[in-house]
């Protein structure tokens, strides 16, 4: 019951964000004192699991258990104990230990990671966003670009995010795999978004309103 009221939570609340081609305004019910403290203890559950408390804070408010990478700002919220998870990537080169997170989870049958990572050296956002279509048709040689009737979305009017796609299949279904990307000062965040191409499942929409939803509210600074 819990994670069913944290994927719904989870969905009002990326569903607030302002998306660029379609107005949603699903109707909210106030979470319970006893589905926020059950979300809060999960999140910190994730913490602990993923050794991050040095980088990661339980900022969980409602129903949905969400954290906070401390250096970023980025934020995560999570909806599937099959998929939840916060990653510290090891320290490389001159990027440091914290300089390079992500966290995963899944939201109806969309899968969506979000990153934040702190280059030593800046990369544009359409040299990142290049290396992750590489990537895409790396893992899927048959993926196909999708151009038609994208949409990116934006908290406060900011700057709507670069995005690229592709047409796949997992097994014999046919899917869409997403990058989304935005830099704000020396951080740059990236969004990987995978789910349904067809049926009733909004992937595109539901993928950017994540993403949007877990930048950082202002502008990092350097």
């Amino acid at each position: 019951m819990f994670h069913r009221v944290a994927a719904i939570a989870l969905t009002l609340a990326a569903c607030s964000v302002t998306a660029h081609s379609q107005d949603v305004t699903p109707a909210e019910k106030p979470p319970t004192v006893e589905e926020i403290a059950a979300a809060r203890s999960y999140a910190d559950q994730l913490i602990v699991t993923a050794h991050a408390a040095l980088h990661f804070e339980n900022i969980t408010t409602d129903a949905s258990p969400t954290v906070r990478h401390k250096a970023s700002g980025m934020t995560c919220a999570f909806s599937n104990p099959e998929y939840d998870k916060i990653t510290i990537y090891p320290a490389q080169g001159l990027i440091r230990e914290g300089d390079d997170v992500g966290c995963n989870t899944r939201l109806l049958e969309v899968d969506f990671s979000n990153y934040a990572t702190r280059y030593a050296y800046q990369f544009s956002e359409e040299a990142i966003i290049q290396d992750a279509m590489r990537a895409i048709v790396q893992r899927w040689p048959g993926a196909k670009p999708h151009t038609e009737g994208l949409m990116t979305a934006s908290v406060n009017e900011a700057t709507p995010q670069k995005i690229a796609a592709y047409d796949i299949e997992v097994g014999d279904r046919p899917m869409l795999t997403l990058v989304l990307v935005t830099h704000q000062g020396e951080w740059s965040f990236k969004g990987r978004v995978t789910g349904p191409s067809q049926g009733d499942t909004p992937t595109n929409l539901l993928g950017a309103l994540m993403f949007s939803r877990s930048l950082p509210a202002e502008k990092t600074t350097p």
